[in-house]
């Protein structure tokens, strides 16, 4: 992959999901992050993207759509914004956390069409392996998001030790106890339907909070084949590394992903006529790589790449490295 920072800019590293083979040895207060894009709707051959603008940063993800419709007739479609699955038996006892905690909508998303919000539907489900458990876990008030850890655990102080028994032998939860981690997977998405006007452009624009863990990094593990290609990290970006890890005393810095999926966007008909990548690092010192080919730095902490008549082929994995406890907040 081709490297994705430019002069002017120092490279750095980065590192996402907990279950990705590439991921290199973290700290034991490290985590994931979970993969979140743009929306998605059944192909269809008269809806072109015209243009898609995507403004990534360490706490929000904004994306600028402008969709034509080519036909001479209005199309409704239905859209969706799919969230990340939480797979409880992955993320029960981990240090991952949700942006925005008690909430079905965790990940803060909202979405205008031509300026004027819309209200869409969540639609929540939950699974175990290929089984729907939904309204098994509804009958039981427990959530079908696993990591709504509070609520989670106030429901399971209700309910009886027959039934907390039931549910650990049915493979939903890690003991008979009121202390049990949730073994189920919740998947939720967004959707509602949009009429796309006939021979027209509609703007769309959505914005939301990335899933996202951070870890410590060693200059050995950044040095590490797959995550040196996971990122496009070149020996300038690896010195970065070196030079972060070596002001502290412990050895290490702390490194932070963000992910988008762009390759939902082979959806729409076409290729997306035009496609801008902004990624904003935060801080001045602050190191960021990622795998896009013709980089340009634009201000202090912003970096552009541009495409045209694009077809997705890669997704995102956005890499950044500080060694700022506050850049990385209360992640």
């Amino acid at each position: 992959m081709a490297r994705g920072w430019a002069a002017g800019m120092v490279p750095g590293t980065l590192m996402l999901a907990l279950a990705s083979p590439a991921s290199p040895a973290r700290a034991n207060d490290s985590a994931a992050t979970l993969d979140t894009g743009g929306l998605v709707l059944v192909r269809d051959g008269e809806i072109e993207l015209a243009s898609e603008d995507l403004r990534i940063a360490i706490d929000r993800i904004d994306v600028d759509y402008v969709f034509r419709n080519r036909s001479t007739a209005p199309r409704t479609l239905r859209l969706a914004f799919p969230l990340p699955p939480i797979d409880g038996a992955e993320f029960s006892f981990s240090a991952l956390s949700l942006p925005v905690r008690g909430s079905a909508n965790f990940v803060g998303f909202t979405v205008k069409a031509d300026g004027k919000v819309i209200e869409p539907a969540l639609e929540e489900r939950a699974f175990l392996g290929a089984q729907e458990v939904t309204e098994r876990l509804r009958r039981h008030g427990l959530p079908l998001n696993p990591l709504r850890r509070e609520e989670l655990e106030t429901a399971l102080k209700r309910l009886s030790p027959a039934d907390l028994d039931a549910l650990h032998k049915a493979g939903l939860l890690s003991e008979p106890s009121p202390d049990a981690g949730a073994q189920w997977r919740g998947e939720a998405k967004f959707h509602w339907e949009q009429t796309f006007p006939a021979d027209a452009e509609l703007r769309i624009s959505h914005s939301y909070a990335p899933v996202a863990g951070n870890w410590f990094l060693a200059p050995k593990e950044a040095a590490a084949r797959d995550f040196r290609a996971r990122y496009c990290l070149d020996e300038a970006g690896l010195a970065g590394i070196r030079r972060l890890a070596g002001a502290k005393p412990e050895g290490y810095t702390r490194a932070f992903e963000v992910p988008y999926i762009v390759t939902t966007a082979r959806n729409w008909a076409g290729r997306i006529g035009r496609f801008t990548l902004t990624v904003d690092k935060g801080r001045a010192d602050a190191l960021v790589s990622f795998c896009r080919q013709g980089v340009r730095k634009t201000g202090p902490t912003t970096f552009v790449w541009e495409a045209r008549d694009y077809v997705p082929d890669s997704d995102l994995r956005v890499l950044l490295v500080s060694n700022d406890p506050a850049f990385f907040g209360d992640r």
